[in-house]
């Protein structure tokens, strides 16, 4: 298969050719020009070069951001063109995941920390975990200050690998809020491993061609409509006008949530009734996500021996694909780390396809599938996130 991919969500534009994970040829540009004026020619190069057209290209990867937003526009902007013209498929890639999968092709397994520069002492973040080559969200991108950070860092058994605009987000403060981590596990006398410091990525379309295969490979990709731009966060403009903040909270479900959600259920639709879900309460551990005190969703867990089943992730009904459930997801995935779980088990309605591509980017893989499982006679998918 052969894959074009592109990254302007940075002042560097680059481009990638590649056969599967074989890289064919890779070109980027750190002229003062805007990408606009950059892009065409350098894609117009690369065929040439290489003898080959749009007419030989199977894939085509996007960065969809973070980043500059005018880049991310005029990425965006060619590559629906080119997949119009030609119908190819497309996948958007966010910039952090690139990232990691940029680190990973140099240095293979470990923990990598993807990171930039958001400004005002803010970071765009994210943790992504590799294993065995295989690359999964450990956790998922947001933005928020760098001293909070690096407290999501709290696994410090697998090499740890900062990837980014590291040399823009001052390395001494970086390694002093780091080893205060560190200091932490060596008090329990606990072994930790190398961390690194990767400062130079000059074309990030090679990672956004590797982590866009990966996703082909799962079924999640589309056609031109399928792929847009990545924000983290609304304009500070919008979120005054909504009387809302950024800051997002995840909690241990209290009866106060619980009654809470009784009276609003019918805003939270799933598989269970009311009765099902308070039940299962009492046997699983129950989290809430809420923003400004209104519950968003909530989820259920819990662990038997060295394995983790995910009861539920629901989202309200109006909040729907703004990231609710990957902070939920994420939390449950951290909490499986800590307490040294092996794997997690989900099922999953086949007709669910949203749900089916979430858990596929992070890492989850089908195992099997249980025929009329459900009330309505729907199949149920199995799915497993091996730690």
């Amino acid at each position: 298969m052969k894959i074009l991919a592109i990254d302007t969500s940075s002042s560097v534009c680059s481009i990638a050719l590649l056969e599967d994970n074989i890289i064919i040829k890779e070109m980027h540009n750190f002229s003062e020009q805007e990408h606009s004026e950059t892009l065409m020619p350098m894609i117009d190069e690369l065929f040439k070069t290489t003898n080959l057209s749009l007419d030989n290209i199977n894939l085509i990867a996007c960065s969809v951001g973070p980043g500059s937003f005018t880049g991310i526009r005029i990425g965006l902007a060619t590559i629906k063109a080119f997949s119009d013209a030609k119908n190819i498929p497309v996948v958007g890639v966010n910039s952090l995941e690139a990232l990691a999968y940029y680190g990973a092709m140099q240095k293979g397994d470990g923990e990598y920390i993807s990171m930039l520069d958001a400004k005002n002492d803010n970071v765009y973040f994210a943790i992504y975990r590799v294993k065995d080559g295989q690359v999964s969200i450990y956790k998922n991108p947001e933005v928020m200050q760098i001293s909070d950070a690096i407290t999501y860092i709290d696994n410090l058994k697998l090499p740890i690998y900062f990837v980014g605009d590291i040399e823009s987000l001052d390395i001494a403060r970086l390694e002093q809020l780091y080893l205060s981590r560190v200091s932490l596990e060596k008090a329990n006398s606990e072994e930790i491993f190398k961390h690194e410091y990767i400062k130079k990525v000059d074309s990030l379309a090679v990672g956004v061609a590797i982590a866009g295969l990966s996703r082909f490979n799962n079924g999640i990709y589309g056609n031109s409509d399928s792929i847009t731009p990545l924000y983290l966060r609304k304009p500070q403009a919008q979120r005054i006008k909504e009387g809302k903040s950024d800051d997002i909270s995840i909690l241990e479900m209290s009866y106060t949530d619980l009654e809470n959600i009784k009276l609003n259920y019918n805003k939270f639709p799933n598989i269970w009734d009311y009765d099902t879900f308070a039940d299962d309460y009492n046997d699983s551990r129950y989290i809430v996500i809420k923003q400004n005190e209104d519950i968003y969703g909530f989820a259920g867990f819990r662990i038997v021996f060295e394995e983790m089943e995910i009861m539920n992730i629901v989202t309200r009904v109006d909040a729907r694909n703004q990231g609710f459930a990957s902070n939920m997801l994420s939390y449950i995935l951290r909490y499986a780390y800590s307490n040294e779980t092996e794997k997690i088990n989900l099922e999953v309605n086949e007709n669910n396809s949203q749900a089916i591509k979430l858990y596929k980017t992070y890492g989850f893989q089908t195992v099997g599938k249980r025929n009329k499982y459900y009330r309505d006679n729907g199949n149920a998918i199995l799915m497993t996130y091996y730690l």
